[in-house]
């Protein structure tokens, strides 16, 4: 990785990006991302009072943006979420005794270390939150 330093003595400066994800259904992205997930909502855009919902949602540093206008067409996402205290988060979901799949965290590189947690939410994206190691 490379210093960003480097690249703002030529002229420009590349900053974190914000992943844009498929929403099929206002009502259930709004559990599942809000209710469940514990993400806020920054901002709502619509064109007209009935044309469909695009919003900024957020859960610390994590931004998504979610696409109402999106079909059932529309590729499917897959986000990394850095996150720090995996465990913790997963505790706080299940005690939330909502009826999604248990989070349960794994170890995706076969290392001894369960480091991500595997969300897919209504529409089919995937959300992985990764921890760079096991924390107790």
């Amino acid at each position: 990785m490379s210093d960003t330093s480097s690249t703002s003595t030529i002229g420009f400066e590349v900053k974190s990006s914000i992943p844009v994800l498929r929403m099929l259904d206002e009502a259930q992205a709004k559990a599942y991302y809000l209710d469940y997930l514990g993400f806020e909502i920054d901002w709502e855009s619509r064109f007209s009072p009935t044309a469909p919902l695009y919003m900024q949602i957020h859960l610390g540093e994590a931004i998504l943006h979610l696409n109402g206008h999106a079909t059932e067409s529309a590729p499917v996402s897959e986000v990394n979420i850095p996150i720090r205290g995996l465990q913790n988060y997963c505790n706080y979901l299940i005690a939330k005794g909502a009826s999604y799949p248990k989070p349960v965290p794994v170890d995706p590189r076969s290392q001894g270390r369960n480091t991500d947690l595997n969300l897919y939410d209504p529409f089919g994206n995937l959300l992985v939150f990764c921890s760079q190691r096991t924390e107790t």
